[in-house]
């Protein structure tokens, strides 16, 4: 358990609520924070007891039936894996979810109140996670968890899953410079993403029964160095291997401190410095409407290294669909057991939810995250 001094409210629960006791003893293996750092997904069997599942199980259900969620309209189904048929939309089937923060209204979510529901089980879970993401700020290095407690910080939420519906492949996080004009609009940004299933203990995800495991696409060979960020700089690609493990690649997107002034870097042998494998260019338009293609032969001038890359995620484009397949990927798939966290780099791993059938698909779930980089002081909004 983490020494109370280094215990942080994190989360939402932003609303002067007293800290309860943790509901376990948190103890998150190493090799789980080294799967983190290498871009993997780290899965962590009962990390909250089964009778504290159902409490939360109950409470979430209870919401969902008293219509507390909101649907978000973000997942799929239909006739065939990962497509929405907006005609026949139905949101007792889509994802919805208990927030504890409304952005579009600017206000706490339900997921805070203290008169809906089992509002106690939401605050001893509140209290588990901010003493995981406590823990996970110092052993990952990663002080920018230390943010102070607000509407746009560490998010959390209930989720579910309804009968058949699917979540299609994507990254949590991207560069600032990948989200245009509202890149550099937030204060902070998503850094590790989390889940805690709160499924009943017969879910039977891989014989087909009830499905909903989430897929994630690992790296075949183990990264060289931590992945994410490097100083602010998210890392938005891979140099496959020529020595048996692949480095990340980052983007530096303000070079001479001007927003859209791009390069990207990769880190030294010795990890000390960065060492550049483009020479600069301008955001727009190569990260819009580029693949590897471009990157490859026209930003990277070294052959051998042009070879070598390849994008976290293919920007979408009209030609996203003839792009191959990255053959330096490994699809896993982990089962939404009852009680079990997994944490992956919200940046790095790409990843999906496989249909549900029969059954709603329940789980806690959100990110901690970190501060942006400074605004650019010669920002230029493309």
């Amino acid at each position: 358990m983490m020494p109370s001094s280094r215990r942080r409210r994190g989360t939402l629960l932003a609303l002067a609520l007293t800290t309860p006791p943790l509901a376990s003893s948190l103890s998150i293996p190493q090799t789980a924070i080294e799967t983190i750092n290498a871009g993997g997904i780290a899965v962590v069997p009962d990390f909250f007891s089964p009778s504290f599942v159902s409490r939360l199980r109950s409470d979430a259900v209870n919401l969902h039936a008293e219509g507390q969620f909101i649907t978000d309209g973000l997942a799929g189904y239909g006739s065939s894996a990962n497509t929405r048929d907006k005609r026949n939309f139905d949101p007792s089937r889509d994802r919805s979810v208990l927030p504890a923060y409304i952005p579009s209204k600017r206000t706490p979510g339900p997921f805070v109140s203290s008169t809906l529901g089992d509002a106690d089980v939401r605050k001893q879970m509140t209290s588990n996670v901010a003493s995981l993401r406590s823990e996970l700020s110092i052993r990952l290095d990663r002080p920018g968890f230390d943010t102070p407690d607000g509407p746009e910080n560490h998010e959390i939420s209930y989720t579910r899953f309804g009968p058949g519906a699917n979540l299609a492949r994507h990254v949590d996080e991207h560069h600032e410079e990948l989200k245009g004009a509202r890149g550099w609009s937030a204060p902070t940004r998503r850094s590790i993403s989390w889940l805690v299933y709160l499924n009943p203990p017969d879910w039977d995800a891989n014989g087909g029964k009830d499905g909903g495991a989430l897929r994630t696409y690992e790296r075949r060979s183990r990264s060289a160095y931590p992945v994410g960020a490097r100083n602010g700089d998210l890392q938005i690609g891979w140099l496959a291997p020529d020595d048996g493990r692949e480095r990340p690649v980052f983007l530096d997107g303000r070079r001479d401190g001007r927003s859209g002034r791009c390069s990207l870097y990769v880190d030294s042998d010795d990890g000390g410095r960065r060492a550049y494998v483009t020479e600069d260019f301008d955001a727009d338009p190569y990260l819009f409407l580029t693949g590897d293609f471009f990157v490859r032969n026209l930003l990277i001038k070294n052959r051998h290294l042009g070879r070598r890359f390849h994008y976290l995620e293919q920007p979408k484009s009209a030609l996203t669909k003839y792009f191959r397949d990255d053959p330096g990927e490994a699809a896993r798939d982990v089962a939404p057991t009852g009680g079990t966290l997994v944490m992956f780099d919200s940046v790095t791993l790409p990843h999906e939810v496989l249909a549900t059938t029969e059954r709603e698909r329940w789980a806690a779930s959100g990110w901690f995250h970190e501060k942006h980089q400074p605004i650019p002081t010669k920002q230029i909004i493309l």
